[in-house]
């Protein structure tokens, strides 16, 4: 669908004016951002909220490694513990970003829920990725992970981890770019560390 064709849906929708208002700084109320989020149809709840994302945030996608880091009023995180799922936890996430605060960081974890399902909510909204990723030092052995990379239980478990270059592919793919922030860089209050960005994609 050509990008005039969205816009005239996203208009028919009638999520124009909560994008017009959030441009101007205005947070549109709750109820009324629910209300049209709810009925709209989803590609043009997908639309706005991406249009919105984009503005408010720009085109980089943080991934946090191995977990999110902790909520705060400008932090939101999207877990296992969140009920919405498919299409509900979609729509969960876009009317985060047209009826939350503005630049809103919406962290979705892939590990609880999925690479498929985390790649699809960046178009809706959500601003950063967590969860573990393999080391490419790192072989599987079997009680766990040598030295060096992120602790796991048994080969099954270590079959749950992705490969840098991999979620760095699936960020790509969505349109975004993609910035690595361990828990050491996020304690030290560094948002890039030294070994994320091109490195990223060299990893095997």
């Amino acid at each position: 669908m050509t990008s005039t064709l969205v816009a005239q849906l996203v208009e028919r929708e009638g999520l124009l004016p909560l994008l017009a208002s959030r441009e101007r700084g205005v947070v549109p109320r709750e109820s009324e951002v629910a209300d049209v989020v709810a009925r709209a149809q989803i590609l043009a709840v997908g639309a706005a909220a991406d249009a919105a994302r984009r503005r408010e945030c720009g085109d980089e996608t943080r991934i946090h490694i191995p977990t999110a880091p902790p909520a705060t009023d400008a932090l939101v995180v999207i877990g296992g513990d969140t009920v919405a799922r498919g299409t509900a936890l979609l729509r969960r996430i876009a009317l985060l970003r047209l009826g939350g605060p503005i630049a809103l960081r919406i962290v979705v974890d892939f590990g609880a829920l999925g690479l498929e399902i985390a790649q699809v909510a960046l178009s809706f909204g959500a601003t950063d990725l967590a969860g573990p990723i393999l080391s490419r030092r790192a072989t599987p052995e079997p009680l766990g992970l040598r030295q060096g990379s992120l602790p796991i239980l048994d080969r099954d478990d270590s079959k749950k981890l992705v490969k840098r270059r991999e979620i760095a592919a699936y960020v790509e793919r969505a349109g975004f770019r993609p910035v690595f922030v361990t828990a050491e860089a996020q304690s030290d209050g560094r948002s890039v560390p030294p070994e994320s960005a091109p490195r990223a994609h060299a990893d095997s």
